[in-house]
């Protein structure tokens, strides 16, 4: 496994709680895969998130995943 270094930021596009898996949209419009049990217990669709690469053998995967406040939004506006 390899960790990029940059946080990235996105959202939330699906949760699969069957399968325990869910994608984040990065700012580049990227589809990064995580795991449920790697993220916040309170995510849920449409959360922006931060969080970092991790490199795989499946692919990319976003690790240290924490939601981003909404002030964080409104400055950023």
């Amino acid at each position: 496994m390899f960790f990029m270094d940059n946080k990235r930021k996105g959202e939330v596009f699906l949760i699969d709680v069957e399968h325990g898996t869910g994608v984040i949209i990065d700012e580049n419009s990227q589809d990064i895969q995580f795991r449920l049990e790697t993220a916040p217990g309170n995510i849920e669709l449409h959360s922006k998130v931060i969080f970092d690469i991790q490199l795989t053998a499946k692919g990319l995967s976003a690790m240290n995943i924490e939601l981003q406040s909404k002030e964080m939004f409104a400055h950023a506006i």
